[in-house]
């Protein structure tokens, strides 16, 4: 997608994102009959390109980027790139309830964690 396009943008990794859901998706879709706990299987997506001298990071489920470096006096520094995307944030619940609507159980807390569907976070 980014050779097709010359560069690297958010739009490009979205696109980048939504090939691969497809692709997950569609191998989903053609397992499950044979092995029906693909379907309550989870991923997590993390990106990180240089692309002239910038570097882009996207992630989606539960992964984070975490840049490190050197400070002045030797200590490592880590900073933080990405956002969570998981259950544990009301805005990925609430988005999650308006996307499944007749599903009650699309998010719940077990055991003090809320978990998609009670599996994975």
């Amino acid at each position: 997608i980014a050779r097709e396009n010359g560069s690297i943008s958010e739009d490009v990794l979205r696109n980048a994102f939504s090939a691969t859901e497809a692709g997950f998706l569609s191998l989903v879709r053609r397992s499950a009959a044979i092995k029906p706990s693909i379907a309550a299987t989870g991923s997590c997506c993390l990106v990180g390109v240089i692309w002239n001298k910038t570097l882009c990071v996207a992630n989606l489920g539960d992964s984070r980027a975490v840049l490190g470096c050197l400070g002045r006096s030797g200590n490592i520094i880590a900073e933080q790139l990405t956002q969570d995307h998981n259950a544990s944030m009301e805005e990925v619940r609430q988005e999650l309830r308006s996307l499944h609507p007749d599903d009650s159980q699309i998010v719940v807390q077990k055991q003090g964690v809320w978990r998609v569907k009670g599996i994975i976070q």
